[in-house]
């Protein structure tokens, strides 16, 4: 099988996440997508996280009724701060006969060489890249790396740092997340 892995901070997981999870399945570009909440992004140091159990269980709540797409726990048992290239060694290792497929924004693209092994992740593994706001793929060179596949999968302008500042503000976020993450968000922000 053809697994992409979309790991990240999901903080929270909003319906931009979920729409290019749909997207790359239902499209063929992979079978499923597993979805990965990291427990600290090393790029991410500094960012409020909210704890990985509300995080965890809002991405479950958000992939409920969505064929292709789980939810993947693989990087709880590994050393924190993780790096992607531990969990898509780990990820081979136990499932080898999968194809593993790493999901990045063009945004993460250009500053991919600050990955930790980079390189081995581009030799061993497969990338898909899709579109950001501000961030084209037309802009991006690739032609040297033949496991990177750039996919013009629909923007959606949404981001989880606007989604908390709405929160905060007491704005609404239906128009951003799925029915039952914004309910549990409103309960988590009420503890």
């Amino acid at each position: 099988m053809r697994i992409g892995i979309y790991s990240g901070s999901f903080n929270p997981v909003h319906l931009g996440h979920v729409a290019l999870s749909d997207f790359l399945v239902q499209e063929g570009f992979v079978d499923e997508v597993w979805l990965i909440r990291s427990p600290l992004n090393p790029l991410k140091q500094g960012t409020e996280l909210m704890s990985n159990e509300a995080r965890q269980h809002m991405l479950e709540l958000a992939i409920e009724g969505h064929k292709g797409l789980r939810v993947c726990t693989i990087e709880d048992e590994l050393p924190v701060p993780n790096y992607t290239i531990v969990t898509l060694q780990t990820l081979q290792q136990r499932y080898p006969l999968h194809e593993f497929y790493l999901i990045i924004g063009a945004d993460n693209w250009l500053i991919f060489n600050r990955w930790k092994d980079w390189d081995t992740i581009l030799r061993d593994f497969h990338l898909i890249v899709y579109p950001r706001p501000g961030y084209p793929l037309s802009a991006l060179a690739t032609d040297e790396f033949p496991t990177v596949r750039l996919v013009d999968a629909p923007l959606h302008d949404i981001s989880s740092t606007e989604i908390r500042e709405a929160l905060k503000k007491g704005l609404d976020i239906s128009n951003m997340c799925d029915p039952k993450v914004v309910e549990y968000l409103h309960k988590y922000a009420s503890c």
